[in-house]
């Protein structure tokens, strides 16, 4: 019988929406669900690597069945995820896939009471977040780091060069660029970018899972041990 392709590996993947608090019950989010990274979370844990799933708050939940196959560990908050994070990077995992929509602004401030309902106008400040995938590299140089971009509306060729300098940005392994516009319920097409451009090009999220366990089984163990090709 062969050997399962990611037998050994540790992987660290992330899913789901961040929430920004604005006051003491509302918060800000996006429409992630999460089903990417859980979905890729079963098929690395198919595949034979021991996972650590960060889950969001999004639709597609984990059953009891993935908590059996799978260590999982809930966010909810921006901060939440970060910490998450930064605790995790660092103990040892070979690869991480950061599918999480984590959000890109928040609040300059957030009431620590509900704001009063009825009013004509709430105007909220938002600040930059930081880049929490760009912390995973400068933590852990070893881990085989691949990243998400979604973007919406774009061309093939304005994705690709987004995804090339977004890429380079996170000194990431990887990266697996898509569009929202792009999928329906029965396809998911993306496009996986190494340091030399276009490595492989998918139409579902079972093609992806696919590639980026192939992927994964040939290059992270060489970066996690060190050993060239």
């Amino acid at each position: 019988m062969a050997e399962s392709p990611l037998a050994g590996l540790r992987l660290l993947v992330t899913a789901g929406p961040t929430w920004t608090p604005l006051d003491a019950v509302r918060h800000l989010s996006n429409f992630s669900s999460g089903a990417t990274g859980l979905h890729l979370a079963r098929t690395a844990a198919a595949a034979g690597a021991a996972v650590t799933l960060l889950h969001g708050p999004g639709r597609a939940r984990p059953t009891l069945a993935d908590r059996a196959q799978v260590r999982v560990a809930e966010f909810v908050t921006f901060e939440d995820l970060l910490q998450l994070v930064r605790d995790e990077i660092g103990d040892g995992y070979d690869a991480m896939l950061h599918t999480a929509a984590v959000a890109d602004y928040q609040p300059v401030s957030v009431r620590s009471e509900k704001a009063p309902s009825g009013q004509k106008e709430w105007l909220i400040r938002l600040a930059p977040t930081l880049k929490i995938v760009d912390e995973v590299k400068p933590l852990d140089p070893k881990v085989f780091l691949v990243k998400f971009k979604l973007e919406v509306g774009k061309t093939v060729e304005e994705l690709l060069q987004i995804g090339r300098q977004s890429r380079a940005r996170s000194n990431a392994d990887l990266l697996v660029a898509n569009d929202l516009r792009m999928m329906t319920p029965d396809r998911h097409p993306a496009w996986i970018l190494d340091a030399d451009g276009v490595v492989a090009e998918v139409k579902t999220r079972e093609e992806l899972g696919s590639e980026l366990i192939r992927l994964i089984g040939e290059r992270a163990p060489l970066r996690a041990t060190g050993v060239s090709s």
